[in-house]
């Protein structure tokens, strides 16, 4: 599996906890900051997964609100109004009068929500000549709010009318947009192409919304924030692979003649301005939170954290202005809920809220009373299976995460957490070659002309990991999946690119932080390769021996390096997380069924669904090729009606 989207696609920042209430504060620490009645949250969730969530804390009574979904303890406040998921990968959120807009980037979609109470006001569709614009942030002003979009837009949107009015064209990727002296800046970053990013900066005069000019900057300009009659630029340049860091500058613009005055060689990632001062992080500063003085060009402060509190990776900074309150948002892993952090003045921790969300990447205070009322309509279901029949996986850094190994765990309850996985809307990990996965459908899926079944993955452009899919029928009635197995052929197996039966063995290391070797049964040797995000063992704790032989369909080799970047090519078509998932992309027809000697079969209907993983693939940086899963689905679920 990819690690995390940082890091294969630097440019692209990509459930929710069952865990009991945590204990935030002591009964003497106030929790009410400057008047606000509260801060919501919003966190992106996991790139193609659909699990971006809102969460909202009161500082009325210290606590995230939360809610009993059907899977257990949620703090996502949009679901539980709306009844339905905020959708895939929210980038940036902006409160704007009595509205909420949230730019949620994969889904395309620009969501507004009444502030006061949550509710969905209006889903804005964001596309370009009928392609996806991926929103990205977002400023505002008058009555319009302003969204740059990956596709080289910037759109207008309507406040009062909540419809964009106007749309325009900009550089290469915009990253970043902010408001200052009757212009909008936009940081054109050029993010997609990795070894040629773009280097400048739009100037857009509001009143005739048309680019004025562009500003030469360092390449891959991203965060843009607007101070008074300047405005500051992060200029990441080009991601070190080698390093795993970006070599940043900050950039100070000068709203009158629109020219850059200063360039600072500081290691700037993310940042929130107040009173002359800068709060900042790096993206390899390992947690550091420091203090820059804009007129100066001085650090004041190199590590405002003062008690020793540890940040692991920093996503987001917001500082109260009047109070000076520091909150910062802390990703973990990226794979797993992120704790949100408040800090005084002086940087000793006030309070902690563990599990807000995958991702916590945006902060914005609250002044009007939120009373979140629950949806009382039918909620969205989150696929069509009612049992994990089996789940073996290869060894893997998210085997053991996804979903999450605890001591006494066997091959039954792992299987049962998988479940609770699939019916959250969340993601499952099987680890390299051979690992897989069974599942038992709700209802039986009968052969109807086209697609029959939908399995959502997580790949995206450039990160294809192949699972196989095999299909089986409960001919004998027991509602077990020990009738005969089929496989659904691809490209690959239909062009006779692939490997039958291929057999491959794994052995448990020594220890927790070495790699993990494998033998195949052509005599290839490799490992799973063993990295600092992950801290664990890769072979799954729960089997009861120190090898574990897996057979299955192995595709041909797609991993390459293309300059500086892994890339991982897909297949045409006919496997799970292969390509972005889509209705085309992520649907399979039960008529690709074929037996062991590759011949095609005739199937009415099945029950069963195995999925495994078909690559083999490591690298030092993104790690092995697994392929992961996400939501499972009938397509004909009403058909024995």
């Amino acid at each position: 599996m990819r690690r995390t989207l940082t890091k294969i696609l630097p440019l692209l920042l990509i459930t929710l906890a069952c865990d009991p209430e945590p204990i935030l504060i002591p009964e003497s620490q106030a929790i009410a900051d400057a008047g606000h009645t509260g801060v919501y949250v919003l966190s992106e969730g996991l790139f193609n997964n659909n699990n971006s969530t809102l969460a909202w804390i009161d500082f009325g009574t210290g606590l995230p609100d939360s809610w009993d979904a059907p899977s257990g303890k949620s703090y996502d406040c949009f679901e539980k109004v709306n009844g339905r998921r905020l959708g895939d990968t929210a980038n940036d959120i902006l409160l704007y009068g009595s509205r909420l807009y949230i730019a949620v980037n994969v889904s395309s979609t620009i969501e507004i929500l009444d502030a006061a109470t949550g509710r969905s006001l209006s889903q804005i569709p964001m596309s370009n000549h009928g392609k996806s614009s991926e929103p990205r942030y977002m400023t505002a002003s008058g009555h319009y709010v302003y969204v740059c979009s990956f596709d080289g837009t910037v759109t207008r949107i309507d406040t009062l009318t909540m419809k964009a009015d106007a749309t325009l064209t900009v550089g290469r990727n915009p990253d970043g947009i902010c408001c200052a002296a009757g212009k909008l800046y936009v940081s054109n970053s050029g993010g997609l192409d990795f070894d040629h990013p773009d280097s400048t900066v739009s100037v857009i005069d509001l009143a005739t919304f048309s680019e004025i000019k562009r500003i030469n900057v360092r390449q891959n300009p991203g965060s843009i924030y607007a101070d008074g009659d300047r405005v500051y630029v992060v200029s990441r340049g080009i991601y070190d692979y080698d390093k795993n860091d970006y070599d940043s500058r900050l950039h100070c613009i000068d709203t009158e003649n629109d020219q850059v005055i200063e360039t600072y060689d500081i290691p700037i990632l993310k940042m929130d301005l107040h009173d002359g001062r800068a709060w900042f992080y790096g993206y390899g500063s390992g947690g550091t939170i420091q203090v820059l003085d804009l007129a100066s060009g001085r650090i004041t402060d190199s590590d405002f954290i003062t008690d020793g509190t540890v940040i692991e990776r920093p996503y987001a900074i917001k500082v109260e202005p009047t109070s000076h309150k520091v909150y910062v948002c802390d990703a973990a892993d990226y794979v797993t809920p992120g704790s949100l952090y408040c800090f005084a003045a002086d940087g000793h921790l006030l309070y902690r809220i563990p599990n807000i969300g995958i991702n916590p990447n945006t902060i914005v205070f609250c002044d009007v009373p939120v009373t979140l009322t629950r949806y009382q309509g039918d909620v969205q279901k989150k696929c069509d299976i009612d049992s994990v029949c089996c789940y073996m996986p290869a060894p893997g850094q998210f085997v053991g995460e996804m979903p999450k190994y605890e001591t006494g765990d066997d091959a039954l309850s792992m299987a049962r957490k998988c479940l609770e996985q699939f019916e959250n809307g969340k993601m499952i990990s099987l680890g390299g070659f051979g690992g897989y996965v069974t599942v038992r459908f709700e209802k039986t899926v009968y052969n109807l002309p086209g697609a029959d079944f939908r399995i959502d993955g997580n790949a995206f452009q450039g990160s294809s990991e192949p699972g196989v899919v095999w299909v089986s029928a409960d001919v004998n009635g027991n509602g077990q999946p020990d009738d005969p197995w089929y496989e659904l052929y691809g490209s690959e197996q239909a062009a006779g690119r692939s490997t039958q039966a291929y057999t491959i063995t794994y052995t448990k290391p020594a220890s927790a932080d070495q790699d993990t070797p494998w033998r195949g049964s052509d005599d290839r040797e490799g490992s799973i390769l063993f990295n600092s995000f992950h801290n664990h063992y890769y072979y799954p704790m729960w089997y009861d021996t120190d090898t574990k032989a897996f057979t299955g369909t192995l595709l041909p080799e797609n991993m390459h390096k293309e300059g500086n970047q892994w890339v991982m090519s897909s297949f045409e078509y006919g496997y799970v997380d292969n390509l972005p998932n889509s209705p085309e992309n992520s649907s399979f027809d039960i008529d690709m069924a074929r037996d062991g000697d590759g011949m095609p079969v005739q199937l009415e209907s099945i029950r069963f669904v195995r999925i495994q993983c078909a690559a083999i693939g490591c690298n030092n940086l993104t790690g092995e090729q697994s392929t992961e899963v996400s939501t499972i689905y009938n397509l004909h679920p009403h058909a024995d009606q």
